[in-house]
């Protein structure tokens, strides 16, 4: 007959063992599973790729729009969300760096569309071969800009 000291060392060994086979179990089980796809929402925007380069098939066009305002905001909220950056802020500042006009060039500084983008500034963005006075590629630059930091060139 065991004493309770070697029982209650024994309990105690067992108890540990068996939480280590289903931490084990559980590791297996999470580990051999493949990988599966996030599954595209409506939240998502009609992206159709990482930098939104392309549409899904059936999206309304934003040039559809009356002004240049409404045109604008339209590709403002469709950059915004897809990388998801703060949509007010998103129309704040391009309210305050261009008055949603896509066409503005500050004579004085040379920078250039929606969001008054510095030809250098411009240049480091992975839409750079694309025009700074369209508004789809301006606001897309703006908001993959602030995913990776670059909210500093625009002080809100």
């Amino acid at each position: 007959m065991l004493s309770t000291s070697t029982a209650a060392l024994l309990r105690a060994a067992f108890r540990t063992m068996a939480c280590a086979a289903v931490a084990f179990a559980v590791a297996l089980t999470l580990t051999a599973q493949p990988a599966q796809a996030k599954a595209k929402t409506p939240h998502d925007g009609p992206c159709a790729n990482r930098l939104c380069t392309k549409y899904e098939a059936h999206t309304k066009s934003c040039w559809q729009h009356s002004t240049r305002t409404k045109v604008s905001r339209c590709f403002i909220r469709r950059a915004a969300r897809h990388f998801h950056q703060p949509l007010s802020q998103a129309y704040y500042i391009a309210h305050r760096e261009s008055r949603y006009n896509y066409r503005a060039t500050n004579s004085s500084s040379g920078a250039a569309g929606l969001y008054q983008f510095m030809p250098s500034t411009w240049a480091s963005t992975p839409y750079a071969k694309h025009s700074p006075y369209q508004p789809r590629w301006a606001a897309l630059a703006a908001m993959w800009m602030w995913k990776h930091g670059g909210q500093y060139h625009w002080n809100a």
